[in-house]
């Protein structure tokens, strides 16, 4: 079996046989595998064999027999311990690893004002953990794999016995199986694997980063993919409407909830369309403005050398470099380039007389809107610009031709069984309880239909009556 250049081994005596226990500098908790070496000196026993190692000695420690040279290899490199004994086939894997990994905290892109504020971190040890402890259920299952073949990272897909559909997870587990690849580094790389369209700019599977997220959609009926390495866990199947809810909406009263959820629908319409309705009046149906916004619209954007299309395009692309650059520039500069960048060029190129005060205004106006629903920010932008070029070149004629068929392209997808669109195309009677408007609690007594599942009730007695 081929080992690390890096590893430890002990050697030992036990009942008269002699035996050693290998584990990995770095990765191995030493202090344990000390431990266990010291129990199994000071075991006093006729019989020396694995059986007797495991029932009788290492009854403190998470212990198995392995047989297969591979896997061992493949244990030993995890950080795990082996024990081998002189005679016997196999060894005895110990879980010794040291897990590195930072506090339980709550996520940066997931902050609310009410609610859990525990998030995911690295391990994915402590994210079954998390979960584990959100639904204390023995229906909670949790089927590992290593996938990667120079990784071997640890891969877990989760669900609920007799709520989840089982096609689901057969469907998701199968994908997996699939993947041959050299190294897994987050789960990004898996979503590519298990979305149905990966060259579509439409997100297919859900992304959490908080455990009562997670529990909440394992409560529908969806099942999650957890990854060891990174705090991202994906949920399947997944829907359009998951992008305008938030965990924050479960904790607030139903009207308020309701509320915001509309705002970001409206934000978001705003965002999509704003800068090519713009340019698609501007250029085509000026006649439709009002006169007094005709005139000052006019009186702003005279003297600017760029066609309004290209003026809207180059003001885009400037709030996007500034964006980039603020994300990826040190956190103390960050903030103050992405402020002093936005309103130092685009007042100096306004009164340069490269870009008119409109353009600006509509493209702040329309990137702000955008960002309400984070989760959509990077298909969204893609849209904006398709949308933007429509108007530009067509008018309201090619904005309209090119919603349409961005409207039908969705409604084309399917994610595992569940509608895209679902719950309003197609039309999922009960499921609108939690949809775009949040009903109290009390009467939502089914899980959403429009996800596969084989248990549709979630409480048979709601405000208190049988």
């Amino acid at each position: 079996m081929a080992t690390r250049s890096l590893y430890v081994r002990t050697d030992f005596v036990f009942g008269g046989k002699r035996g050693c226990v290998l584990g990995t500098t770095d990765l191995t908790d030493h202090n344990a595998l000390l431990e266990c070496i010291r129990s199994i000196r000071e075991a006093k026993t006729e019989r020396a064999d694995y059986d007797t190692l495991r029932t009788r000695v290492l009854t403190n420690f998470e212990r198995t027999y392995v047989e297969s040279e591979t896997e061992a290899e493949e244990y030993l490199l995890a950080g795990d311990g082996l024990i081998f004994l002189d005679g016997e086939k196999g060894c005895v894997r110990l879980a010794v690893r040291k897990y590195e990994a930072r506090a339980v905290a709550e996520p940066p892109t997931e902050g609310i004002v009410k609610g859990p504020r525990e998030g995911f971190v690295e391990s994915i040890k402590t994210n079954l953990s998390l979960i584990e402890r959100k639904l204390r259920t023995p229906d909670l299952t949790v089927e590992r794999m290593k996938i990667g073949r120079r990784t071997m990272t640890d891969v877990a897909v989760v669900s609920l016995r007799g709520v989840v559909d089982p096609r689901v997870t057969e469907g998701i587990k199968k994908r997996l199986r699939e993947i041959d690849i050299d190294g897994v580094i987050d789960s990004q790389y898996l979503q590519t694997y298990l979305e149905p369209r990966p060259y579509s700019i439409f997100n297919q599977s859900g992304t959490c980063e908080k455990p009562d997220i997670a529990a909440a959609k394992l409560l529908e009926g969806r099942a999650a993919v957890l990854c060891d390495g990174t705090p991202i866990v994906v949920t399947l199947p997944y829907s359009f409407f998951e992008d305008m809810q938030s965990s924050e909406d479960y904790y607030e009263r139903s009207a308020y909830a309701s509320f915001i959820r509309i705002t970001r629908m409206l934000s978001l319409f705003i965002g999509l369309l704003l800068p090519g309705l713009f340019v698609a009046l501007e250029v085509f149906h000026f006649s439709v403005l009002p006169l007094q916004l005709l005139l000052t619209v006019m009186d702003a954007t005279k003297g600017v050398p760029f066609p309004p299309l290209a003026e809207i395009l180059f003001v885009m692309f400037l709030f996007e470099v500034i964006r980039e650059a603020g994300v990826r520039m040190p956190q103390a500069m960050g903030l103050a380039m992405s402020i002093v960048g936005a309103l130092v060029l685009g007042e100096t190129a306004v009164k340069a007389g490269m870009i008119g005060s409109p353009a600006v205004m509509i493209v702040a106006l329309s990137s702000i809107c955008t960002y309400t629903v984070p989760n959509a920010a990077g298909s969204s932008t893609v849209l904006r610009l398709l949308f933007t070029a429509a108007g530009g070149l067509l008018g309201l004629y090619g904005l309209l031709v090119s919603v349409m068929g961005a409207l039908l392209y969705v409604l084309s997808l399917d994610s595992y069984g569940a509608p895209y669109m679902s719950p309003f195309a197609p039309h999922a009677g009960t499921d609108g309880q939690d949809g775009l408007l949040k009903s109290p609690v009390c009467d939502v007594k089914y899980r959403p239909s429009g996800i596969p599942n084989v248990n549709a009730v979630r409480q048979r007695r709601g405000n208190g009556q049988a």
